[in-house]
Order: structure tokens, then C-alpha cells, then sequence
């Protein structure tokens, strides 16, 4: 059997998608890099969806396989233009998030909801209010085009939406994040207007490669290693964090972090096994402070969280976290050193005025205050042990 265009076009899509995911996943772990992934995925499902749906229309005798394929496509569709409006979010820099902004997404928000809605409705009574079978030919229902019509819109708000907003996003970002919801609208129109033309998901996929291509393989705030936030990352977000809070109040806490004896385990058993250590650590990291945290290597080795958490209580509770977490690799880890770290934590406090120079030299203090006393307590061990070696 010769391969129509379709599963040609469709086979080529999900390969890209599958590498931009394998690649992105390598690369960063900023909140950009979560929601490229996640955009990156829901396009994947749908497309194997649509690919399902088209495979059950050919054989005629799996109808179940095309209902199952529809339905993932039409209740699932417009997630695709939600998760595509908080990819392009990260990229404004406007510090705290606008009334307009939240407008905008919470429209979105509605929009996904109401169409899953009346999706699920009308396929558990058979409406045919979308889309409907008669034996195994699929057809357009009483308000298909009412509901493309509403699709169209959100996609044609997605690019006014980056077009407002341009001037807060970085000048050679603009284009790549333009052409996303640009692609996107591009191929939803062919696919409305022109049926058997699948161009929706192959449009999205084309976008995240641009997107890709110039923002997530080529971001100036992410270090190459760890896949973090670097220097400059971390200083424009502790600038955004101080800002938010002396306006509105809103406080956050940092922590800076060193790992100890790390010299010592490059020079033991060298730079590669120096190299995982970081990446473990920024690792431990991620998993114990992820939501709603920004994280990365300040330097060398030391690191730098800058998190939601607004108490000092729950600031050392999740420390003690912390530290079992790493108990727990040096006891599972199997390897020859542990992990220890050295950490200094403050809540900011908005009415100090605090600059985010100086809240960042305050932390680095308290940090330095307690690798002093770990240098102590290593130092006291390595007399004993001496002086025990010697009886």
C-alpha cells in the first residue's frame, strides 16, 4: 500500500515533536523550558489522535478507533492555544502579571473548559453538535463552524496578544515567539476551510521549532550544565521579586547555597564526577522547592532558590527537606563522597527597602557564617581521626 500524504505529513510531525522534546528535555529546566515541554506534548497527543481517528475511518471496521480519535481532538483541541499563551507569558517581562494579561488567560481558561464541556455533552448523547458518525464516515455538525469560528478568534488573540506585549519582550525574541501563535492560526484556518488538509498540528510543530531554534537551545539566562537559571537569570529575577514586593507587599524568601568539600571531590575523582555532583544537586533542588520557585547555579558551586515561601517556619521546614533529601542520595547514591551543602536563608521583608543587591550579600553572609562552622567541624574530625591514627 503506497502511504497517503497525510500519514507522510503526519509520521514527519511526530518525529519533529518527539526530537524537540528529547532535545528541550536535555537542555533547560526553567519555567520556559516546562512549558515548551508541555506544549510540546499536548500537540503530540493530538496529532496521535488525529492519526488514530484517520487510520479508523480507512478500515471501516474500527469505527471505536475514529469516535475515541475525535473526541480527544475536539476536547482537547484549544489546551493546545492555553498552554501556547503560557509559554509566550515567561518571555514578558513585566514583573507582577497585569489585569489585562490576567483577563486574557482566564478567557482561555474558560474557553478549554466550556468546549470540554459541551464536547463530553454531546458525545454521551449523541448531539451531533460537533461532529458525528454515520457507520464509518465522520461528518461536520450543527455547530462545528461556531466552534472553529471561536478557535480562529483565540488564534488570531494569541498573535495580537504577542503583538501588544512586544515591547516587554526581549527585541530578538519577538519574531520566534510571533511566528508561534502566527503558524498555529495559519494552520487551523487551512484545516477549517479545507478538510482533508491536516496542517493544524504540522503548523504548531514548525512554530516550536522556531521557537526552539532561537529561544530555548539559545537562552542567554539558563547554564549550560544544570540546565538552570544562571547569573544573569537569577539577578533578573531577584530584581522582579523585590520589585513586586515593595509595591504590592507581596514577600518571597531566597536561599543561596554551597556545596561543601566540592574541590575535593574534583580533585579526588575529577571534573566529569565534579560535573555530577552539581547536577545532582540542582536536581535534589528541583524536586524539594519546584513549585513556583526559580532556581540555578550562582556560580562554581553554589546555587541560589528564590521561592514563594513567606514564613520563616516554612522556609525551615523546607530545609530539614532539603537535607533529608540528601541524606537519602548519600545513603542510595553509591558513591564514594557525599553531599553536603552550606546555606544561608532570609524572608524579604518589603518594608526594609531592601536592595536585591544587598538582600543577596545578607544571604551570602549567613551562608558563609555556616561553611565557616562546617570548615570547623571538618577540620576537629580530621585532628581526631589523625591523632587516633597515630595511637
Amino acid at each position: 500500500m503506497v502511504p497517503e500524504g497525510w500519514m507522510i505529513l503526519n509520521f514527519y510531525t511526530a518525529l519533529l515533536l518527539i526530537l524537540l522534546l528529547f532535545f528541550q528535555g536535555r537542555t533547560t529546566r526553567t519555567e520556559s523550558g516546562d512549558r515548551f515541554i508541555r506544549l510540546d506534548v499536548m500537540t503530540l497527543i493530538l496529532l496521535a489522535a488525529e492519526t488514530v481517528g484517520h487510520f479508523g475511518e480507512i478500515s471501516g471496521d474500527l469505527i471505536l478507533l475514529s469516535k475515541i480519535g475525535y473526541y480527544i481532538i475536539y476536547a482537547l483541541d484549544p489546551a493546545c492555544y492555553l498552554f501556547a499563551i503560557l509559554y509566550i507569558d515567561c518571555w514578558i517581562n513585566e514583573g507582577e502579571k497585569s489585569m489585562g494579561r490576567k483577563l486574557v488567560t482566564a478567557a482561555y481558561k474558560i474557553f478549554v473548559a466550556a468546549n470540554l464541556i459541551v464536547v463530553t455533552v454531546s458525545t454521551l448523547f449523541d448531539l451531533k453538535l460537533l461532529y458525528y458518525f454515520e457507520g464509518a464516515e465522520y461528518f461536520r455538525g450543527s455547530l462545528f463552524y461556531v466552534r472553529a469560528v471561536l478557535l480562529l478568534v483565540f488564534c488570531l488573540l494569541l498573535s495580537i496578544y504577542s503583538y501588544v506585549y512586544r515591547k516587554k519582550i526581549y527585541a530578538d525574541y519577538r519574531g520566534a515567539i510571533f511566528a508561534l501563535p502566527t503558524l498555529a492560526m495559519i494552520g487551523a484556518f487551512l484545516q477549517i476551510v479545507f478538510a482533508e488538509l491536516d496542517m493544524t498540528y504540522a503548523s504548531i510543530a514548525i512554530g516550536l521549532l522556531i521557537v526552539f531554534c532561537n529561544l530555548q537551545s539559545n537562552n542567554l539566562d539558563v547554564d549550560y550544565l544544570t540546565g538552570a537559571l544562571n547569573r544573569r537569570g537569577l539577578d533578573i529575577k531577584m530584581e522582579e521579586r523585590i520589585r513586586i514586593a515593595q509595591a504590592g507587599g507581596k514577600t518571597f524568601s531566597a536561599i543561596m547555597l554551597d556545596l561543601d568539600r566540592f574541590k575535593q571531590i574534583n580533585d579526588t575523582y575529577g571534573h566529569m564526577e565534579g560535573d555530577y555532583a552539581l547536577k545532582t544537586v540542582s536536581d535534589i533542588l528541583y524536586r524539594v522547592f519546584y513549585q513556583g520557585a526559580s532556581i540555578g547555579r550562582y556560580g562554581g558551586d553554589e546555587f541560589c532558590v528564590i521561592t514563594d515561601i513567606n514564613s520563616r517556619q516554612e522556609l525551615d521546614s523546607s530545609l530539614d527537606i532539603l537535607e533529608d533529601e540528601l541524606e537519602i542520595w548519600n545513603y542510595r547514591g553509591g558513591k564514594p563522597y557525599e553531599l553536603a551543602i552550606s546555606c544561608g536563608s532570609m524572608v524579604y521583608d518589603p518594608a526594609s527597602k531592601m536592595s536585591a543587591k544587598d538582600f543577596q550579600i545578607a544571604i551570602d553572609e549567613l551562608m558563609y557564617h555556616e561553611k565557616r562552622k562546617h570548615h570547623l567541624v571538618d577540620n576537629r574530625r580530621r585532628r581526631t581521626d589523625e591523632a587516633g591514627q597515630n595511637n
